[in-house]
C-alpha cells in the first residue's frame, strides 16, 4: 500500500529591508519587513499580532496588499498575502 502526499512547497523568500505599516481595524504598527515572497512575508513590530488577524500591510513606496497573520512571536509576525 503506498500513500500519496503532495507537500506545498515553501515559496522562496527574499532577505529585504523595508519600511511600512500594519492596519487593521484596531491598530496601526510601524513595521520592518525582514524577508518577503510570492506568498508572504517576515515583518517586526513592537505589537503582538493574532494568527488569523486580517492586516492591510503597506509597504513605503510600494504599495498595500492584505495579508493574514500566520504567527507572531518575539517581535516578529510572519504574514500569508491574500490577493
Amino acid at each position: 500500500m503506498s500513500i500519496n502526499v503532495e507537500r506545498a512547497e515553501r515559496a522562496e523568500r527574499h532577505p529585504v529591508s523595508l519600511r511600512g505599516f500594519a492596519l487593521s481595524e484596531t491598530r496601526d504598527c510601524d513595521i520592518r519587513v525582514s524577508d518577503i515572497s510570492y506568498a508572504g512575508c517576515q515583518f517586526s513590530c513592537g505589537d503582538p499580532f493574532d494568527a488569523g488577524e486580517i492586516v492591510e500591510l503597506r509597504i513605503l513606496k510600494r504599495g498595500a496588499i492584505e495579508a493574514e497573520i500566520r504567527w507572531s512571536a518575539d517581535g516578529r509576525t510572519g504574514a500569508r498575502f491574500m490577493a
